[in-house]
């Protein structure tokens, strides 16, 4: 699944192809992939014009010109790209891929969603968002939007495996399989261990590991494993930069040893016993 720096790399490459044209219509292909109770055809009578695009955790949010309907105020729209969903943009009108879920046409441009396994969708992002929609009235902040107290505040009293608080994006968004291995190698702090035996330099440690690791991959366009891809359909390179992640059987790049896996909250997660603690 595409996290903090896949999407944040989505995004860059996406706003400036898309930001300040109007979007003429809406195309839904698969209707799984537009989970919202408001219909998306409105979009083709409003024909709102792009102001933005952003991120909040792993959703990818594309901003217009707001307008009322049905009681709400309509900001704008936000992807979840769950497991192998894709934003690409085409300048010029393009065939539908086999895959394709959802057309954004612009005036000058498509954005095609993209999904081969039909997990991800697409809603509107509005002034109720944050009593309407569980999963957004519940996000929290990411890593690089908090500062360190509030991450400790964030993990104290959680008496679950670290990795696995890391994992739930109302505690800390943003963070998936990946980043959680990545930076739990960083602070040198085992997967496994309960959350609440963490000192304080620990947590520090861990918050200062995260930040790190979300920067680098974001200045190297994000992991590209499976699906992922900017959307410009290239690949990202940090996953040549793995620490751990995907890596065991071989040889920690730190201390030699082999990198041992194991299962936190359902994930298989690969770690250093020497390097980590």
């Amino acid at each position: 699944m595409p996290e903090l720096p896949e999407v944040e790399t989505v995004a860059r490459t996406l706003a400036p192809d898309i930001v300040g044209k109007k979007i003429c219509s809406f195309s839904c292909l698969n209707e799984s992939s537009w989970e919202d109770g408001l219909d998306f055809a409105c979009l083709n009578v409003v024909q709102p014009k792009i102001q933005a695009v952003g991120r909040k955790g792993k959703l990818l949010l594309i901003y217009f010109s707001p307008f009322s309907y049905m009681g709400q105020e309509i900001l704008g729209l936000a992807f979840h790209l769950k497991m192998s969903g894709r934003l690409f943009y085409y300048a010029e009108k393009k065939e539908l891929e086999k895959h394709t879920r959802l057309v954004l046409h612009l005036e000058k441009g498509e954005v095609f969603f993209d999904d081969v396994r039909k997990f991800g969708y697409c809603r509107f992002l509005t002034n109720k968002s944050a009593e309407n929609w569980k999963f957004w009235r519940n996000l929290a902040k990411d890593p690089l939007e908090m500062r360190a107290e509030e991450f400790l505040q964030a993990l104290e009293g959680k008496n679950a495996g670290i990795k696995s608080v890391l994992l739930r994006q109302d505690i800390v968004s943003g963070i998936g399989n990946i980043y959680a291995d990545e930076a739990l190698f960083r602070a040198k702090i085992l997967p496994h261990r309960k959350t609440c035996s963490l000192q304080h330099e620990e947590i520090v440690s861990l918050f200062q590991s995260l930040r790190e690791v979300l920067l680098e991959s974001i200045a190297f366009c994000g992991s590209s494993i499976k699906d992922y891809r900017t959307a410009k359909g290239d690949v990202g390179s940090f996953q040549n930069k793995f620490n751990v992640y995907g890596r065991e059987g071989e040889k920690c790049r730190v201390c030699k040893h082999i990198l041992e896996k194991t299962t936190a909250a359902g994930r298989t997660t690969v770690f250093c016993p020497c390097c980590q603690k």
